[in-house]
Order: structure tokens, then C-alpha cells, then sequence
């Protein structure tokens, strides 16, 4: 599944595994693009709500989404913390079964199943506006020179109205 953000490519999840006859999903392998890799911010949590929010809007059959995630973020801060991060994200849209398998030295396995259901999907959204917010004013991707030139001429120009001397 390849993840954008308008026509930008920041990611891919693969696989996304169908199971149990076509009702829930597993995710665990997020590879980056280098739009995300150069983003100082982690943007994880905001990929995430935004994962499952498209899922219960685009696949009414899935009825859980289940998880595990091992990659490093160095923005997370050392692998008991970065556990702890992820453990708290799912936990806060209704996550159940959630664990920490600790791989290697440096490296903590988070896994869950969010299932769908009501106050699940209230938690979600609340949960999403949040991460929604941070990311409003300083968006991931950001315009290019000449977006943000053009559209500062054309605020300027639209302020004066024509033939105004």
C-alpha cells in the first residue's frame, strides 16, 4: 500500500496482509521515503490514525487491524522509549492485546489489534483531529518556492482591487 500526501510519496506498507476471510488486516513493515526521512518530526502516529480512520471508511468488511512495529525512529529516543511511544498511540484509539517483545539490543517489537467498534472509532477520531492539528500550520510537505511565491502574488494582488490607483 503506498502512502501519499496529495501527490507526494511518503511511504510504503508492505505487506498488508488480508486475514481471517477478508475481515482484518495485519501492517508492520512501513519503509519511508526520503521526504519522510529528512522530516525532524516523528509522523508516525498521524500515519497511523490516518491508516485506520481510510480503512474504516473505504473497507466496511474489515473489522480489526492488527499490528507490529519494530522500525528504529531515532525522533522517539531509545528502544524502551520509542516502545513505550507506540504502546501509548495504540492504547489511545482502543487497542487491545498490546505487547513489547524485545528483539535485539536496540530493538523493541510493538503488536496489537485495534478492533473496530464505536468508541474505537470515537477514540480514532479524536485521536487523528490531534495529530491533524500539529501538523496544519507546517504541513509534511511542504510547497515548492514557486507554489509559495505564486500564492503570495496572488494574495497580494487579490488585496488591491483593479484599476485602483
Amino acid at each position: 500500500m503506498l502512502v501519499f500526501e496529495g501527490k507526494t510519496l511518503l511511504g510504503t506498507l508492505d505487506p498488508v496482509e488480508v486475514l481471517k476471510n477478508g475481515t482484518e488486516i495485519h501492517i508492520e513493515a512501513f519503509i519511508p521515503t526520503q521526504v519522510l526521512l529528512k522530516e525532524r518530526r516523528h509522523v508516525g502516529r498521524l500515519l497511523l490514525f490516518e491508516f485506520c480512520a481510510y480503512i474504516t471508511k473505504h473497507f466496511p468488511q474489515i473489522q480489526a487491524i492488527s499490528f507490529a512495529f519494530a522500525r528504529p525512529i531515532d525522533a522517539l529516543g531509545r528502544p524502551a522509549e520509542q516502545a513505550g511511544s507506540r504502546t501509548s498511540a495504540m492504547a489511545r484509539i482502543g487497542a487491545v492485546n498490546i505487547t513489547v517483545t524485545p528483539v535485539t539490543l536496540g530493538v523493541h517489537v510493538v503488536s496489537g489489534v485495534w478492533p473496530y467498534s464505536q468508541a474505537n472509532r470515537a477514540a480514532l477520531q479524536s485521536a487523528l483531529e490531534e495529530q491533524r492539528a500539529i501538523y496544519r500550520d507546517k504541513p509534511i510537505v511542504r510547497p515548492s518556492f514557486a507554489k509559495r511565491f505564486l500564492a503570495r502574488l496572488a494574495a497580494l494582488s487579490s488585496r488591491s482591487p483593479r484599476g485602483s490607483k
